[in-house]
């Protein structure tokens, strides 16, 4: 796969990339801030890609050579995770040496539980908010990301930070194509490209935790491999691994800015803000239960046909456990509640019954016909 860094406007940097099929994609990320032109922001996504599709990876220009030694490094980390997904692959690219002057100390910022919870506990530190478009909201969707964006400027407006805007085609127009999972594999390194693209303004960029050090397991943005990508300029910091959700919660209940402008939805079903009908939904509303909070931007009370309705996974069904826990030790009780989460962890239990079945007739039927499963 080759990777070739055109030249772009001061706030627009572009790549084409070239897959060994010969499909072409085009990648474009602009700021309001000026951007870093060289190669190195765009080594940590094309070094997923390139592990998830064994495709080596050709840069035509210089990348950082802090950033080329983590390399091989986060090449470790993901062969662990995922020995049967990820493969070893090289890359080629001309070492540069970095200059190291920019000050600022930046913090990815959604609106989220963990983006507030890090911006409000890190205040002192951070200097910048950076918000991007074309992660969690959809390239095309304007406007849900105008109105996520008005609440990030207004936040980070409250909060005494100037905002670090960045839209990006890195998701839409190569990470979804291949397809790559956004979650467990690419979301950290799409990331540490938008943070790398600062180190004109950024020596430091925190990333939000999604997990604590108690539930941590393999995922795209996580302590062992966040700092793996940081080249001469800019180093990544993992941030926090000493509290939960329910602990994030409680300290950002506190905080007016966070309670008005919390955006927590990734679904927005019929277009809304914050749905209140989805897990994510669910689960925030659980946590500020718990908490003794209230969030204007997640009014009312918690729908409990929405609870019962739920598709879980088993993570799903160890975090509403523990959110329930938690009222419990909080003495909140909601016998509702607890009937409908019983009722959606049922449903659960029951579809992974039926598909057992399903297996197992198919195995049986197999071995009848005389054949082997699968062939």
């Amino acid at each position: 796969m080759t990777v070739r860094v055109e030249d772009s406007a001061a706030h627009r940097i572009t790549a084409r990339i070239v897959t060994p099929l010969g499909d072409e994609a085009t990648v474009t990320t602009e700021s309001n801030y000026e951007l870093d032109h060289s190669a190195t922001s765009w080594l940590p996504p094309l070094l997923v890609a390139g592990m998830r599709k064994k495709w080596n990876v050709e840069f035509d220009s210089p990348v950082d050579s802090t950033a080329l030694r983590g390399a091989p490094e986060a090449q470790k980390v993901f062969l662990d995770w995922y020995p049967k997904r990820f493969h070893a692959i090289s890359v080629s690219a001309d070492a540069s040496d970095g200059v190291l002057s920019a000050r600022g100390v930046g913090c990815f910022f959604s609106g989220g539980v963990d983006s507030f919870y890090s911006a409000i506990t890190q205040s002192q530190r951070i200097t910048h908010l950076i918000f991007v478009h074309g992660f969690d909201i959809a390239i095309d969707d304007e406007d849900l990301a105008d109105r996520a964006l008005a609440g990030a400027r207004d936040a980070a407006a409250e909060l005494g930070k100037p905002l670090i805007e960045v839209r990006t085609t890195l998701r839409s127009a190569f990470g979804n194509r291949l397809p790559l999972d956004w979650g467990y594999d690419f979301h950290g390194a799409a990331l540490a490209h938008v943070g790398l693209a600062l180190s004109q303004h950024l020596s430091t960029v925190l990333i939000p935790s999604s997990n604590s050090r108690w539930e941590l397991l393999p995922w795209g943005s996580h302590p062992d491999l966040d700092p793996l990508w940081s080249s001469s300029s800019v180093t990544f910091d993992h941030h926090e691994l000493d509290v939960n959700r329910l602990g994030k919660i409680r300290r950002i209940g506190r905080n007016e800015t966070a309670m008005k402008h919390l955006r927590v939805c990734w679904e927005n079903r019929d277009g809304r803000f914050n749905c209140g009908v989805c897990f994510k939904c669910i689960r925030t509303k659980i946590g500020l239960a718990v908490a003794g909070a209230e969030s204007a931007a997640l009014p009312g009370d918690i729908d409990m046909l929405a609870v019962s309705s739920l598709i879980l996974t088993n993570r799903h069904s160890f975090h509403l456990r523990n959110g329930l826990a938690a009222m419990e030790e909080a003495g909140v009780t909601d016998e509702d509640l607890v009937k409908a989460v019983d009722k959606a962890i049922r449903r659960r239990h029951w579809r992974q019954g039926v598909a057992y079945l399903r297996g197992a007739r198919f195995v049986v039927m197999a071995r009848v016909r005389g054949r082997r499963p699968g062939r």
